[in-house]
């Protein structure tokens, strides 16, 4: 939709000039009308509503900044572009406090007018744009609020939704109190390792209904799609949060005679905290192995246990990781026996402590089976899980309890991998066809569109196709270069740039290893 000009100016020739020496339809503007005094102006405006009014600052009875003023009053999205001879700075000053966006000075330039309503249009379409999303969010929020909050804010614990794109819901959702202040407490129900996922969620929204009913406190709360209840406690009741923990977990314990982990974060504050706060729980409740279950665990006491044992055990976990989804036993296996190496070097025999770090690895191992929508303790049962790491006395118990627990992750994976594999080739495919004539195109580029690392890229390409992925770039780029020189009167060197090699040698050499001929042999004589 074109955006609607007033043109405001007591002398008609510099009304005329303004319209005419500018294409306002061809560059997306609609000139609704002209006027000649501010009063006929406030007339247009009361009726058609525009966008943009470019006015004279110097006219008889109402001048272009009282013309300004008045507008505003009106409407805080219309922009007052002012044409002066006036240079003065008061004028000046008082026109950005009327929210007047830019000048014009007589002689009046077209050029100038031409790229002030531009930069206008622009600022005012991205206007548009926020108000849009703004709304189809509150409408949306009406529609599907429960689960479409329910969805935003498991993202938002878990850092997967970018802070810009997450503010604008904060708001809609009305939970700006998260980045003032906030606590997390993280509430994992004992499940039975055989049980439904229905039934788990039934009884994770048994709990919540319950807390809700209850307890009041300041809080915004959810069922993770793991099925623990997560609590964030916002504005005074941070202060309360472990006391608050300690009565809702007695009140499940009591009167719902069911027994739960309970994770508390410290205060966060900002964007980045919220998250942080999830995260702290997650590890907090880790350390229920060594301080016993069904208890409420600050990560104070668990980061306590972690300090009174201090020594580095920092691996390449980024790279663990990945070993771990992309079940590279070997390389799993090296980093399990480094990691344990790495404490046993400490020196530390505390076996709190051993069994603390095992659950440390295990929760980066089990960051595998998130992504899938599966916890740890729904793999291998968390009664078993609890009892392996409990059984932990040595580094050594702790070197197989590790591999053990990690073989059972490996074997999930690996039951996805062809999965994964097909569909990840596929994505490959979709973008090599798509920029196959690009020169930019490398395993290094196409490895960077569908996020993968680039050997593993390459061996699965490798596994599906029957051949490697620059083999198949080079055989598409050759088939069309064969097109090419039997259809066209196209050099050589012209043909190896069309078809995305920049180097006319190495498309000789390619070409003679695929099609068996040189380039001069193929290429038939275009008359017989």
């Amino acid at each position: 939709m074109n955006n609607k000009v007033l043109i405001v100016d007591d002398e008609k020739l510099e009304r005329v000039l303004i319209r005419k020496g500018y294409d306002w339809e061809a560059n997306g503007f609609e000139i609704i009308g002209e006027a000649g005094s501010g009063e006929e102006a406030l007339e247009f405006f009361d009726v058609k509503e525009p966008d943009i009014v470019i006015t004279d600052i110097n006219m008889p009875y109402m001048d272009g900044l009282q013309l300004a003023e008045r507008i505003r009053e009106r409407s805080a999205k219309c922009r007052v572009v002012i044409v002066t001879g006036y240079r003065e700075f008061e004028y000046a000053r008082r026109a950005l406090k009327l929210g007047v966006k830019d000048f014009i000075l007589k002689p009046v330039n077209i050029n100038d007018i031409a790229n002030i309503v531009k930069n206008i249009k622009e600022e005012l379409q991205e206007e548009e744009g926020h108000h849009r999303e703004y709304n189809q969010l509150k409408e949306t929020a009406k529609q599907n609020q429960s689960i479409v909050i329910e969805s935003f804010l498991q993202l938002l614990a878990e850092n997967r939704i970018e802070e810009k794109e997450a503010l604008p819901k904060l708001e809609v959702y009305g939970f700006e109190g998260l980045l003032k202040e906030c606590v997390c407490i993280n509430i994992k129900p004992f499940k039975n390792q055989d049980g439904l996922m229905e039934e788990n969620l039934a009884t994770s929204k048994n709990i919540l209904d319950f807390i809700n009913d209850n307890y009041k406190i300041n809080s915004i709360s959810f069922i993770h799609y793991l099925c623990n209840i997560i609590i964030y406690l916002t504005d005074e009741d941070t202060k309360e949060a472990k006391t608050i923990a300690n009565e809702i977990k007695k009140g499940i314990n009591e009167e719902l005679n069911m027994e739960v982990d309970v994770g508390i974060s410290q205060i966060q504050h900002n964007y980045a905290g919220i998250s942080k706060a999830y995260r702290q729980t997650e590890k907090a409740i880790s350390a229920s192995v060594i301080l016993g279950r069904n208890l409420c665990i600050t990560y104070d006491e668990y980061a306590g246990i972690k300090k009174a044992n201090q020594g580095n055990t920092e691996i390449n976990w980024q790279d663990f990781v990945f070993s771990v989804e992309n079940c590279l036993e070997k390389k799993v296996e090296e980093y399990i026996d480094e990691y344990t190496n790495l404490i046993k070097k400490a020196g530390v025999t505390d076996t709190e402590y051993l069994k603390l770090m095992a659950m440390n690895m295990l929760s980066k191992a089990a960051t595998v089976l998130t992504r899938h929508g599966k916890s740890l303790g729904q793999l291998v049962g968390d009664a078993w899980l609890y009892e392996e790491v409990s059984k932990i006395t040595t580094v050594r118990e702790m070197n197989g309890c590790l591999k053990n627990i990690i073989n059972h992750i490996l074997k999930y994976s690996d039951s996805l991998r062809t999965k994964k594999s097909n569909k990840l080739v596929d994505q490959a495919l979709e973008y090599i066809n798509s920029h196959l004539y690009e020169q930019s195109l490398t395993l290094k580029s196409v490895a960077g569109k569908v996020y993968t690392n680039e050997s593993y890229l390459s061996r699965v390409f490798k596994q599906e196709m029957g051949e490697g992925l620059i083999e198949y770039i080079n055989r598409k780029r050759i088939e069309q270069s064969m097109v090419l020189l039997n259809t066209t009167d196209l050099k050589a060197y012209e043909i190896a740039e069309k078809v995305g090699i920049g180097d006319p040698h190495y498309f000789s050499i390619c070409f003679k290893k695929q099609v068996g001929v040189t380039i001069k042999e193929y290429k038939k004589p275009k008359y017989d």
